[in-house]
This record gives C-alpha cells, structure tokens and sequence, in this order.
C-alpha cells in the first residue's frame, strides 16, 4: 500500500471518531457533570486522563490485546463485571454531590490519574478501539501508517468533543442556581450514567 492510500482512509476516520467520541457514554456524562461543577480549567487534567489512557489502549491493541480478548472471553467477562461496579460507584458519587461553592461540598473533580484509569475498564472505550484497530487500520505493509494516523485523529478529533462536554456543563450552571435545582440536575446526570451500564454488555458483542 502507498502512502496516497493510507491518507485516503482519513475522511472514514474522522467520521467515525466523530460519531464515536460526540455521542454520550460514560466519559462525556463525567465530563459534563465537572464542567458544570468546576468549569473548564479545573476538568482539563481529567480529560486529559481521558486522553492519555485511550492512547496507552489504543497501542496496546495495535500490539495485540484485542486477540487476548479473543482467546480469553472470561477476563473481558471479568472486566465487565469491574466496569459496572465502578460506574455504579460513580454514579453514586454524583448523585451525592454538592454545589462546589457549598461548605458541604462532597465531591472533587477527578484526578488525571482517575480519568486515565477509567479507560482500563470503560466499555465504551474497548468498542469504538477494537473497531479501529480493526475495521479501520490497513493490512500487511501500510498496518502501521494507517494504525498511528488513527491514534493521531482519534485524539484530535475526540479532544474536541470533550472540549464540547465540559463547556456544554459549564453552560448549565446557568440555569442551576438553586440548590434544589443543581441536586435534580445531580441525579439526572447519575441516571444517566447508571443507564450506561447496558452497554458494558453490549460491548461484548464488538469484541466477539
């Protein structure tokens, strides 16, 4: 394969990342919820994080995890079952949040370190990955140029969308001036996030 034709692949790789990373999953309700806690400076080493563990996936992957996968179905099965737990624990964890501003405050944005951890077991992440690692990276000579063209847009294009997330938080903040209202705002984006778990199992069926 020539260099003319990996290039060629950026248009479905920008599409889909686009799809995949716009679209709301767990990352973008935590987003969405520390941008309208704490604003945007303050939820930029948790994107960040984000950002740093997709990428240690991605290449891991390239490399050869996703065969793991593959021949270990129990450990995915194991992954799971932490991922759910976690998002529970999470979900739990916004649901009782306060306004920042409060002397109760009982929540802190999470950590880089948190937010790269996350990845490890975020069933999101291991869809939209295996899928570019697969149905979007070239066989045989051009594996590589195509594989790191698709970490390279990938971030780009998913660094934006979290971008768009933690500014769409920081806008409702607006409208949440009330403490009743920041509360049901709180266990909206908790339900949200404990809807997510379905797809912790669904995931399995893009790994298969």
């Amino acid at each position: 394969m020539n260099t003319v034709t990996v290039f060629e692949l950026a248009p479905a790789l920008i599409l889909f990342c686009f799809a995949a990373s716009i679209t709301p999953g767990p990352n973008n309700i935590l987003l969405t919820h520390s941008g309208t806690h704490f604003g945007v400076i303050k939820t930029l080493p948790h994107l960040l994080g984000i950002r740093v563990g997709m990428t240690i996936m991605h290449l891991a992957m390239l490399l050869g995890l996703g065969k793991l996968f593959l021949m270990q179905p129990k450990l995915h099965f194991f992954l799971q079952l932490c991922a759910s737990g976690y998002i529970l624990y999470l979900a739990y964890k916004v649901a009782n949040s306060t306004q920042v501003d409060g002397v109760n405050a009982k929540v802190k944005p999470l950590s880089f370190f948190q937010g790269m951890l996350f990845q490890l077991i975020n069933p999101k992440s291991y869809a939209v990955l295996m899928t570019l690692c697969t149905a979007l990276t070239l066989p045989e000579g051009a594996y590589w140029p195509s594989a790191i063209l698709g970490v390279i847009i990938f971030n780009l294009v998913a660094a934006c969308s979290g971008l768009f997330w933690v500014n769409f938080g920081k806008y409702m903040r607006q409208f949440l001036n009330r403490p009743n209202t920041f509360k049901r705002f709180n266990w909206v984006m908790s339900l949200f996030l404990a809807a997510s778990i379905p797809l912790v199992f669904l995931s399995n069926t893009s790994i298969q």
